[in-house]
């Protein structure tokens, strides 16, 4: 499956949020492997977004917070935006809605994986 990255940093916090759930074994194992596999990707666009920031940072503030360029702010947010809507492809198999009914889960987190969650009917 194709995902923008932008996408890609959702599905990771929604993945979190299920991963700190009481699962049966086999549906946590799964979830596992697909935090994995989404947590790989998500480490090389994070790596990829600090270089951007370095690269039109101007100092460093408080709270690892940082001013930027403000003559450069319409580069940097293009090339950022040429990050979040790079497409990766993900080799995974969707989390089946179904063995998710022992839990519950917030409308926000089902939101989140939508890409990642199939309905049986």
């Amino acid at each position: 499956m194709k995902i923008k990255v932008k996408d890609i940093f959702n599905i990771d916090e929604g993945l979190t949020a299920l991963s700190e759930k009481e699962l049966p074994v086999g549906v946590a194992f799964h979830i596992q492997r697909v935090h994995k596999i989404v947590g790989g990707e998500v480490k090389t666009a994070q790596e990829l977004r600090s270089k951007i920031i370095g690269k039109y940072k101007e100092k460093d503030l408080e709270n690892g917070r940082v001013k930027l360029q403000e003559d450069k702010l319409e580069e940097f947010n293009k090339e950022l935006e040429e990050l979040l809507d790079q497409e990766v492809k993900l080799e995974i198999h969707k989390i089946n809605i179904n063995d998710l009914n022992t839990i519950s889960i917030t409308p926000k987190t089902l939101g989140l994986l939508n890409t990642v969650i199939k309905e049986e009917k």
